[in-house]
């Protein structure tokens, strides 16, 4: 089906920095996340001549060779990979079977082209139903792509396309005998409905299965955008103390956490939705993934000298650039403003994760809380340490001249080896410090309120973490103990959680946001740990790729296996599910490298797991106004295929130019 804007793709989940209310965790105002100051670059498709002719082509009957293909193709914002080509065609069926290949960068719609060339009379609504649902359709629509990483050539119909198999058969064969590389031609199913349709057709249809494309995958761009650095090849684990604001890094490896830096290209793949990929939205720093990127001559060569690099829906360029611009790029990334975090730090008392408000129990539970308020969501039990119990636990081990004497110190602010030794010490006095007897007490009777469990989670929420302009994902650290804890299990559980506000990659983020550390708060959400968990997985509530068609991202993978760490060759299943029409569309992007082609969620559970996460969007986001326009959930599936909601935070998904909602 289509909208009437064009389909655009590659689009960042990019986390606004505002004016914080609703949550009440931040005073003031945010700084906004600069956009970057200049455009990724557009490298177009290389067309043929410029004849009057090439200029004013709309279609053609037939594509006889890579000149036909390039006047006819586009290179799509619009897709989820790449490095992609795709030439749009209609059949005519009223027509005898007439054969129509789209320009398709001018005709971007099947619809518009339509109405123009063959029923001016066409309506937009009742095509959209008759030509993609219906049996008694005239026209058969679809696209043909070219992956140019694999030099895959593909027939593809929209992800909710209801033809049948015979006829998606008999589509193959009318565009194979017409196109210069027919023998190369594979259909790809888009959907589990094409997988359903195409069943028993065997050799009358050859097949490329998504995975063959992914594999394939060399240029994998994350988050778009231009940055400006000193370009640095590292080779082996990246220490994160080593890394500088102002380097462009291309890493062997994904790292497991990423200082702010200029930009980020990794010689592996990474997972969208993993930490570092997170951490570089919320920044607004470009992200890419390029396979080998650290063996690249043209890469190995810029070693050492200030480059610009251009992170772009279908190509990245890199070159040198001068000095000049360079500061000027990096004087406008970071925020200008102090932010200080809020929290009430007087409430003592321990608080049940439903109902609790932000203000003492920090964004995540607050969140959570906003969860279970919803009713019909599985949402785990649990309770809160407040923000009070932290502050005087810190107190004790850490009087606060001492600490904000560490803090501004002049080799502390200027050497981060220097900063990684002293929050070290830091986190080794937090540590050990006694922990209030009478609290332990208190927490020992609220776990046996919650009754028994093999283990429990002792979760960090803080007043600077899940935030709108501020996620912090990954930055601090939860902890998992067994049922039957002792209280010097429980004691040592809550004192990991504190202390890990002063971990290096915490520290660095908020410095980077210019938020206040002196001011950040720590409560702690205690839950029973979730049991025979089978999944566990990721969900954005808006289509990062496309704004003009609604939708939510799924990525799931089976335990053992990582949504937010997954790296190099670990693909997690991924769907986007599109919610704009009346039936739920689910698109079918990979399935999990760890199941050997097997699905994780069937069919029902993408479309039962999508209504969930349509009723968190609609109750949730308007929380947010002007700050977010999407919320970010972790869910686990359990082995009776239940689905529990473990956070949902707040983001606001940003769009290119080309991934807009665009009136033709």
């Amino acid at each position: 089906m289509q909208t009437r804007s064009r389909w655009a793709l590659a689009g960042s989940l990019l986390s606004v920095a505002t004016t914080i209310g609703t949550v009440a965790c931040l005073r003031g105002t945010l700084p906004a996340t600069p956009r970057p100051v200049e455009e990724p670059d557009v490298v177009g498709l290389a067309r043929p001549g410029d004849t009057p002719a090439d200029a004013q082509v709309d279609f053609l009957p037939r594509i006889d060779s890579a000149r036909d293909w390039a006047r006819l193709a586009t290179q799509p914002e619009a897709h989820v990979m790449a490095h992609t080509e795709t030439i749009k065609f209609v059949i005519d069926t009223a027509e005898d079977d007439r054969v129509y290949f789209l320009q398709s960068e001018r005709w971007d719609l099947h619809f518009t082209f339509v109405q123009r060339f063959i029923d001016p009379g066409a309506d937009h609504a009742r095509f959209n139903i008759s030509e993609y649902r219906r049996d008694d359709r005239r026209f058969l629509l679809g696209s043909l792509m070219y992956y140019r990483d694999g030099e895959h050539y593909t027939l593809e119909l929209v992800a909710g396309d209801t033809m049948s198999g015979e006829r998606i058969a008999k589509v193959y064969a009318l565009v194979r005998a017409r196109v210069f590389f027919g023998e190369q031609l594979r259909f790809r199913p888009l959907s589990p409905l094409h997988e359903r349709s195409i069943a028993g057709l065997g050799a009358r249809l050859p097949v490329l299965a998504a995975d063959a494309v992914n594999a394939s995958i060399q240029y994998q761009p994350l988050v778009l955008g231009v940055a400006y650095g000193v370009l640095r090849v590292v080779r082996g684990t990246l220490d994160p103390a080593s890394a500088r604001p102002n380097e462009i890094l291309v890493t062997e490896t994904v790292p497991n956490e990423i200082p702010p830096v200029a930009a980020l290209v990794t010689s592996q793949l990474q997972a969208p939705l993993a930490h570092v990929a997170v951490l570089s939205r919320n920044r607004n720093t470009p992200d890419m993934g390029l396979r080998g990127a650290v063996d690249r001559a043209d890469i190995r060569a810029l070693e050492g000298r200030i480059v610009r690099l251009s992170v772009g829906a279908q190509e990245f360029t890199l070159r040198e650039a001068s000095r000049e611009d360079a500061e000027a790029a990096w004087a406008a990334a970071r925020p200008t403003r102090v932010t200080r975090p809020v929290g009430n730090t007087r409430l003592r008392a321990l608080r049940p994760v439903c109902g609790c408000e932000a203000e003492y129990a920090g964004a995540k539970a607050a969140q959570l809380s906003q969860l279970c308020a919803l009713g019909g969501l599985n949402v785990p039990p649990g309770f809160v340490v407040p923000f009070a119990a932290y502050a005087e636990h810190l107190a004790r081990a850490q009087p606060a001249a001492e600490l904000r004497a560490i803090l501004h110190a002049p080799l502390f602010q200027s050497d981060a080896t220097e900063r990684a030794r002293r929050l070290a010490s830091l986190r080794a006095a937090i540590e050990a410090a006694p922990v209030d007897r009478q609290l332990l007490s208190l927490v020992r009777a609220q776990l046996a309120r919650l009754g028994p469990s093999e283990r429990f989670i002792f979760r960090s929420s803080t007043n600077a973490e899940d935030l709108p302009g501020f996620n912090g994902a990954g930055l601090y650290e939860s902890v998992v103990v067994p049922g039957d804890a002792s209280p010097e299990v429980l004691a040592d559980a809550l004192r990991r959680v504190w202390a890990s506000v002063w971990l290096q990659r915490g520290y660095e983020e908020r410095e980077w946001f210019r938020i206040d550390h002196e001011a950040v708060s720590m409560a702690v959400l205690v839950q029973p740990f979730v049991a025979d968990v089978v999944a566990n997985g990721v969900a954005v509530t808006a289509n990062p790729y496309d704004e003009a068609r609604p939708g939510v991202f799924i990525n799931t993978q089976v335990t053992g296996g990582s949504v937010t760490g997954a790296s190099g060759d670990e693909l997690p299943e991924q769907f986007v599910v599109y919610t704009w029409a009346e039936e739920l569309e689910p698109e079918l992007l990979s399935r999990s490298s760890r199941t050997d082609g097997a699905a994780i969620l069937s069919e029902a559970e993408v479309m039962a797991l999508t209504h969930q996460l349509q009723r968190i969007h609609a109750n949730l986001t308007p929380r947010y106004p002007g700050l977010a326009n999407a919320m970010d959930v972790e869910f686990l599936l359990t082995r009776d295929r239940r689905f529990v909601f473990v956070q949902a935070r707040p983001i606001n998904v940003l769009y290119t130019e080309g991934q807009r909602w665009r009136t033709n």
